[in-house]
Formats: C-alpha cells, structure tokens, sequence
C-alpha cells in the first residue's frame, strides 16, 4: 500500500509560483516578470533594490511577455482572452497607470518589440491570411503597417541597432531562414542553407541576435545536424562559427559590449548557460551542469546574466551570477516542500522496435511509496523534448511519484535535443514511430521488472494526447488506462480546424490532406478510425478556446467511443485554451487525471490480470 499523500495539487499548485518571461529595465533597477502566483498569469514590476512590486495590469485574463521601453519609462505586454492565444498588444507606465491598448484586433497580435529610439513597436500578426508577418506600430498607438508578406510563419523579431531594419526568422522548424525588413518593407534574405535551419531560437525572451554595434548577426543553425552557433558579418557576409560541438546549441544573445556572447547547451535533457568570446575561445560555464537554465539576458551594465533555472527536484528561480555565486532575484517554490514524496529522474535509453535506442527520464518512487504501478507520458510538440526540470510541460513528474507511479519519459524521434536526422525521422511518420517508440518504453518497463504486467498506463498532453490515443489502439493489451489532455485524433480535421501556423507545420511535416496520399496516410495515422482495438478506460480533455488542438477532436473521440461501449470520460474546460492558465482549472485538471489513473490502477492490483508485451 502507499502512504498518504499530502504532495498533492490543491495543497501545492497555489504555494508553486510558474515563473515566464522577463525583461530588466536599461538602468538594472527594475525587473519586470511574467508570473501565476494565484489564480492567473500576470506581469509584476519590481524594484531590484527595494524588493516592491505591483501588477502592470489588473485585469482577470492572462497577461505576459513583458518588455521595456529604450527610457525605462514604459512597459510593453500582450494579453489574451481566455486562452485563445489571439493577443493585444498594451503599454503602460513602468511606475504604474492606466495602460494603453495598443492594438485591438481579432487574430493574434503578439511578442511586442520597442524600436531602439522608443517611438514604434514591431509585433508579429497573422492578422493577414492567418499567416504571421512583422508589423509595426506607432508606440502612442494608431494603425499598424504590416512590413513583411511571407507565405511561410514568421516567428521571432529583433530591431537592428539603429532602429532602421528589423531581423526575422520564417518557417515552422523546417527549412527556417533569416531575413531583415527595412521600415519601406524593403526585405532581403541573410541566413539560409540549404535543408537546413536557421533562427535565433528566442522561445524564451526577447531575442538579442545584432552585435550592440549592428555589424554582426548570432544565429542558430542545424547545417551539421547539431545546432551550432554562428556570427555573421553583415558586411563581408562571411560566416564564422563560435559554438560547434556534439550538442545542440541555442539562443544566443550579445554583451552590451559585443565582447562576448551567452547561449545555452543541451547535454541529454540538462540545459546549460554558457558563455563564449566573440572569436570562439574563451568558452566559460555560467549555470550548474545539472538541470535546465534558459531565458538568460546580460545586465545592462554587462558585468553579470539573469537567467532562470530549475531541476527535476526544485522548482524555478530567477537568478543573477556576477561572480562565483548567483543570487536568487524570484524563487517559485514558496513553500517548504516534501521531498521524500519525490522521486529523483534517472536518464535511461531502451531499443525501441527497429533496435534503435531510445532516451528517456525515468522517475522511480521510493519502496516505501510504491504502486507497484507504471505511466508512459509522451511530450507534446511534437518537436520538443523532455527535460530534466521542475516542470515538463507534459504534466508535472512529482504528483504522479508521489502517489508512488513508476514514471517514464521517452523522448521519441521526432522530438529535438538530439539534431536535425533525429527530428526529422518522424517525416510523413508522426503516430507511427513516435508511437513505437513510446510502446517499446512501456514494454521495455514491464521486461526491467519495474512495472507489472497489467499495471500500466498511458498519460500525454497535446500530440502526447493524440499519441496516446494511438498507443492505446496499437498495442491495446500493454495497457489498463489512458488520460489524453488537449489531444487531435483525426488528421484531416484537425488540420483544416486548428490555426494556421499549425497548419503549415502539419502540411510540411506530413503532406497535402488535398490529395489521395494525404488522405490515405492522414487516415492510416489517425486513432479515430481504429477505436474497436482501444481496450483501456479513457480519460480525455479539451479546451473550449484551443486553437491548437480544437475542443471538437476530442468531443468526436468521446461521442464515438461512448457509442462503442468503450468506458470513457471527458472533461472540457469552456473558457480555456490548450492549457488551463487559470489556477482552480489546472488544479481541476491534475485531480481528475490523477483520480482516472489511481481508480484503474488502485495500490493493490487485481488478482488474475495479465497482459501481453
């Protein structure tokens, strides 16, 4: 039997702060931070030297992104409506006020940039053909003029120095280049290789790819396979490579004296900042080793970073290093924590059907809390990876340790972290050798001893929703349960319903649905057509705002299992999106999950069960 549990999400979620992006005034005395500390996202401003804060917005909807103006003075963000991820941009006074609608439109409008002299913001929009472009804004507000027209997405955006061009990155993780746009809308292309990638990869924060002096651009390329990092000179056009190794590579971002450049390294999960000279030498570690730093920015003043920074066993912090030891600006754990609940991850790889081998966390709780019971938890993405940090994104690894779950994360091909052939393998495959991949985890389970037969479940979130759908039905004797947050379940629909960002992405990494192989191949990978093989009781959720995985997927699942006698429940949420922002949702969400897993997998394992693996 397993203990008692007291880590559990109403008594924990509220005292765990998310920390997002974050943004430090030009004079180093004012931090402003995206934070959930209670019921939903809010940007805080900060006196670095008092500790005082208040929101820059009071409003109920979620509010992020934070950037300041060149004088300090102001305050840029975006804000959705319930999760819908069609934002509006705001600026308001860092100081506090009434803030400033600066665009007000019914698609997306987001990731504010302020022009090097304070007067404009440049924004990214599909507000034109769903397809996102570069647009500008006059700061006092008035219409905004779309710079770029693109037919791929264009994704990130910084300003030249000199406030007379803009950089961008176009494509959906494939193929992606970089380009600049003048403020006629006068475009050109600066980095492209051939089937290769280049960005700056500013996922987290704003990204600072220009030279302080505008000579020289940082990139991002995956042209060897592996990310590297390389300067391009902006007058020869001339390419020199400062960061090339076996590891990816991400996010560069300049000193203010253009002396040296800050990036992050991944190591297998383990994301670690660095520094480097310009010239390539000089190569200096800034964060530990273990566990994953990001959002890294230079202090103004250049003699220190913020960077955040969390592990599988400690949640996120906010930290600033100038010298040997940092100093925690914002800690998200906000309450003392029991950590004999938890389980520390172990990196493991296991062949997968083909013998290829597989890396993934397992997560094995102590003796004495033991299930004697086992989830696969599939990432989302599917381009993304599971990491060695507080939270994964794919439903957090301690709830499920604490109620003694023996735990895995495959990190599946098609995933990133391991170059562009290892990203690129799920190509016209997605649901075939993702899915693979994540039953040769489960079996591999069951073959270690650590799980028992019929003691297995299956738990994804976004396309680790649709892959567990598809795991279910493939290999239906593996498992007894299976909980699908946020899933898609049927090609064809969903990509004539989700957004069109997504739409691209799934046109590129799966073909045209417009023609015969398209429908063949869209309907071969799609769980809803195989659902007399799904034997596992099924928990799904949705979104009643997603725009990533539409609510109407996981209803048409529900409605025909249900007529096929199949037991199944479904929890939508009416005013969210992909994922539920607001605090009580989210809390909701884990108890329903966690009470599906626990009621098919109770602490004492039916007599008589078996299963095949």
């Amino acid at each position: 039997m397993a203990r008692k549990v007291t880590y559990t999400p109403r008594r924990f979620l509220p005292r765990i702060w998310d920390l997002r992006n974050y943004d430090v005034a030009p004079d180093g005395r004012t931090l402003a931070y995206g934070v959930r500390r209670k019921d939903q996202w809010a940007v805080l401003v900060r006196d670095l030297r008092t500790g005082r804060e208040h929101p820059a917005m009071r409003t109920v909807e979620s509010v992020g992104n934070p950037e300041f103006s060149p004088d300090g003075k102001w305050l840029a963000f975006q804000s959705d409506f319930e999760g819908d991820e069609n934002h509006d941009i705001f600026v308001v006074p860092t100081k506090g006020g009434p803030a400033r609608r600066l665009t007000d439109d019914p698609m997306d409008d987001a990731s504010p940039r302020w022009s090097p002299d304070g007067t404009r913001i440049a924004f990214v929009s599909n507000r034109s053909g769903d397809r996102e472009n570069v647009f500008v804004v006059d700061a006092r507000g008035g219409e905004a003029r779309q710079l770029t027209f693109e037919e791929d997405i264009v994704s990130d955006i910084a300003w030249r120095p000199d406030g007379q061009a803009i950089a961008f990155v176009v494509g959906t993780g494939n193929r992606d280049w970089i380009g600049q746009v003048d403020l006629a809308g006068r475009s050109e292309s600066l980095v492209a290789f051939p089937d290769a990638e280049a960005g700056f990869t500013a996922d987290y924060g704003s990204a600072e790819p220009w030279s302080p002096d505008g000579k020289a651009l940082a990139f991002v390329s995956s042209v060897r396979d592996r990310q590297d990092i390389g300067v391009l000179d902006l007058a020869t056009r001339e390419v020199a490579w400062i960061v090339q190794g076996r590891h990816d590579a991400s996010r560069p971002v300049w000193s203010p004296d253009g002396a040296r450049v800050a990036f992050l390294e991944n190591r297998d999960g383990n994301i670690r900042l660095h520094t480097i000279r310009r010239d390539g030498r000089g190569r200096r570690p800034v964060s530990p080793a273990e566990g994953v730093a990001n959002r890294a920015a230079w202090h103004p003043d250049g003699r220190g970073l913020f960077y955040q920074h969390s592990t599988a066993l400690r949640p996120a912090r906010l930290l600033f290093v100038r010298g040997a030891r940092p100093a925690v600006v914002v800690d998200a754990a906000r309450t003392t924590l029991p950590n004999p609940e938890f389980a520390a991850p172990r990196l493991v790889r296991y062949p997968s059907s083909d013998g290829t081998m597989i890396p993934a966390w397992l997560y094995v709780p102590p003796k004495s809390r033991a299930r004697k019971a086992g989830i696969v938890v599939p990432h989302g993405g599917p381009e993304s990876q599971t990491l060695n940090e507080w939270d994964s994104g794919d439903f957090a690894p301690q709830f499920l340790a604490a109620e003694g779950f023996t735990v895995l994360y495959p990190n599946y091909r098609g995933g990133i972290g391991y170059g562009r052939a290892w990203r690129r393998a799920a190509d016209r495959r997605l649901g075939d050798l993702d899915a693979q991949d994540t039953i040769a985890g489960g079996r591999w389970l069951l073959e270690k001893g650590l799980v028992p037969a019929g003691r297995l479940g299956v738990l994804g979130t976004s396309h680790g929703g649709y892959l567990t759908a598809h795991c279910l039905e493939q290999a239906p004797d593996l498992w007894a349960v299976g909980v699908s947050i946020v899933g898609y379940f049927n090609w064809l629909t969903e990509t004539t319903t989700e957004r069109g960002n997504l739409q691209k992405y799934d046109r590129w990494k799966m073909g045209d649905p417009a023609t015969p192989e398209g429908v063949a191949l869209f309907e071969k990978l799609s769980p809803i057509h195989y659902l007399d093989r799904i034997r596992a009781p099924t928990l799904f959720t949705s979104g009643g705002h997603d725009p990533r995985c539409p609510p109407t997927e996981a209803r048409a699942m529900v409605e025909a299992m249900r007529r096929a006698g199949k037991t199944v429940d479904h929890l939508e949420f009416p005013d969210e999106g992909h994922w539920p922002r607001r605090r009580a949702n989210e809390i909701r969400l884990y108890e329903r999950a966690i009470a599906w897993l626990k009621r098919f997998l109770p602490d004492e394992a039916p007599r008589g069960r078996s299963s095949r693996h």
